[in-house]
């Protein structure tokens, strides 16, 4: 008798990344039940992360861009299986801002992957680093940064940040949150350090390491500085490529 092995085939990035966030539900459940017993409302995400899993593999540099929190996003609780896949569709049919390149984070995002990788084909991962932002309502108009007690349960039930990179294996991690999100990268990440990189000031340029990052892993200022300093900011982006391709 002659026993048949059937090899064994690897999940694809997306179906891992669906996996973890229905490992997270009664986490994201309880962080939505919990705010709503302190009615905390104002609050849109979170933003999940989609793989065009070709494109990706095919870079020389696998590359994750790391923002800072959702500006008008899913808007609804994700309390199920099909809530997931409806979350992760969002940013599958959002394309990676291709019809906003006049955004600077998208038009810096793509520059810099098509200045890594030679091609710019969706083929790098979109994060943030807090998965909740703030909703605007009246009297108080406008995104950013959520309720501090939003931020404060996502880190005690929906802290997955180092998760999703687990499965994405990035070569290069490029947060654009600038200095004033460094705390939320230590909540995210309590092991990560930040180094100068160059002559660069630490609040310009900082190099990252992590247990959960790799090595080449680089924080500067969000997009948004580009456009009143387009020439430093280019020549900090121009410096983080070089050290990327050492």
């Amino acid at each position: 008798m002659f026993l048949i092995m059937h090899k064994r085939v690897p999940m694809m990035i997306n179906e891992q990344l669906f996996s973890l966030y229905h490992s997270h539900l009664a986490g994201i459940n309880a962080f939505y039940d919990e705010l709503d017993a302190q009615d905390v409302t104002a609050y849109e995400g979170p933003l999940l992360a989609y793989c065009w899993e070709d494109q990706y593999l095919k870079s020389k540099y696998k590359l994750v861009v790391i923002g800072q929190e959702t500006h008008g996003w899913y808007d609804d609780y994700m309390r199920s299986d099909e809530n997931i896949r409806e979350a992760m569709e969002y940013p599958k049919g959002f394309e990676m801002g291709r019809r906003y390149r006049r955004s600077p984070f998208w038009r810096y995002a793509h520059q810099f992957n098509y200045d890594l990788n030679g091609f710019d084909d969706l083929n790098f991962i979109w994060m943030n680093v807090n998965k909740f932002g703030r909703s605007p309502r009246p009297g108080r108009p406008g995104y950013g940064r959520p309720d501090q007690r939003v931020l404060d349960k996502e880190v005690e039930h929906y802290n997955i940040l180092a998760e999703e990179l687990a499965i994405l294996k990035p070569d290069v991690c490029l947060f654009f949150t600038g200095p004033y999100y460094d705390n939320d990268i230590q909540r995210k990440l309590p092991d990560v350090s930040f180094q100068k990189l160059g002559d660069y000031e630490l609040n310009q340029v900082a190099q990252l390491s992590s247990a959960h990052l790799p090595k080449h892993s680089y924080r500067t200022y969000h997009p948004g500085y580009g456009n009143f300093h387009p020439n430093e900011y280019k020549d900090m982006l121009r410096a983080i490529l070089e050290e990327c391709k050492r």
